[in-house]
């Protein structure tokens, strides 16, 4: 597999992780892990991973059917974190979901046990990639978190700019309506002195 091939399948399975730990836990407890208390972000790694290296029935591909419809919901945050420099795959891509199922089904392989193969040196291997899996997740994961938070800043100060803009907007405003009062009231009160003095006077006895 290429390293972008990794990277994909690292941020795919992170992100699903990070926002749709529910799911995935759902998807785990089909293959017979459970959890007495809701998971840690560790222990669905764990678990996610572990699965992928023996890949108990088929469950490379029910990983990236689930990694499939959950774009579809958070399709939004994954184009932002793709535009701040995770490899992702365009959301509005026509092979997005060939995309998804390559990365997931790569990294898979990458892990997977050889079946049947009692050599040391293979299931080492197997073993040392996915320790290496599981370190490059966590990473992964606590990098999706700053951007998020990150993301997260910039919308609240964009929110609190727009809510000042319409705060100034709106005392503009009544400043001019005030003005405008108060130069009615002015102007009604010069005209009604103008008519008291232009009045005739009664002549003098």
């Amino acid at each position: 597999m290429t390293q972008q091939q990794y990277n994909e399948a690292i941020n795919l399975i992170g992100h699903l992780i990070l926002t749709a730990s529910g799911s995935l836990t759902e998807l785990i407890a089909r293959y017979g892990v459970g959890f007495e208390n809701p998971p840690t972000k560790r222990q669905l790694i764990d678990a996610t991973v572990e699965l992928l290296k023996n890949d108990p029935s088929n469950f490379t591909d029910a990983l990236s059917k689930l990694v499939d419809r959950h774009i579809d919901v958070a399709g939004d945050s994954m184009l932002w974190l793709r535009r701040v420099g995770f490899d992702l795959p365009e959301a509005e891509d026509a092979f997005f979901g060939g995309l998804i199922k390559g990365a997931i089904g790569a990294i898979g392989g990458l892990l997977k046990k050889k079946k049947g193969n009692n050599n040391n040196s293979n299931n080492n291997a197997s073993s040392s990639q996915a320790l290496q899996a599981k370190r490059d997740l966590e990473l992964q994961i606590q990098r999706m978190q700053e951007q998020q938070r990150q993301r997260e800043e910039q919308l609240r100060r964009e929110r609190e700019e727009r809510e000042r803009r319409e705060r100034e907007e709106k005392a503009k405003k009544r400043s001019q309506t005030m003005l405008m009062v108060g130069g009615a009231v002015v102007l009604v009160s010069l005209i009604g002195v103008a008519l008291f003095m232009s009045r005739p006077r009664p002549p003098q006895v």
